[in-house]
């Protein structure tokens, strides 16, 4: 009984710990995501110089918010 209380808890801590690692990864992903977000949104706004100037405005504002998240 001792022995399988024992295992079982042993599987739970490796699991957690899987579970952190993962979540690790998750948060760097996300991060890179939004810095690319942003980054394709500068791209578009200085494309936007061109065409008008509302369009620079939108893409600057998307670049606030993917920055911000």
């Amino acid at each position: 009984v001792y022995r399988q209380s024992w295992l079982r808890a042993r599987a739970q801590k490796d699991r957690w710990a899987e579970e952190l690692e993962l979540c690790k990864y998750e948060m760097s992903w996300t991060a890179r995501f939004y810095a690319a977000m942003a980054q394709q949104w500068r791209r578009r706004g200085n494309a936007a110089v061109i065409q008008s100037p509302g369009h620079r405005v939108y893409a600057e504002e998307q670049i606030a918010m993917w920055n911000e998240l």
